[in-house]
């Protein structure tokens, strides 16, 4: 599959996700925060920053599968 596709096809998946779990993943991912540090930064529980980042991931990796709504 073309790569451009792939990538829209995530970026349509991440928009999609609620902004809280976006934050959380960009604050483990681009920040270099730990789950702790990322728990007390959006008020949560580290299971809760866990739980955030999985359906993040998973999000991401059935978008670039194609198997997301389009």
């Amino acid at each position: 599959m073309m790569r451009w596709l792939r990538l829209r096809r995530m970026r349509r998946a991440f928009r999609a996700l609620p902004e809280r779990d976006r934050a959380i993943f960009g604050s483990v991912r681009f920040d270099d925060c730990n789950h702790v540090e990322a728990a007390e930064r959006h008020g949560c529980t580290v299971r809760e920053v866990e739980q955030a980042i999985a359906r993040v991931i998973l999000a991401l990796d059935r978008a670039e599968r194609g198997k997301w709504p389009r």
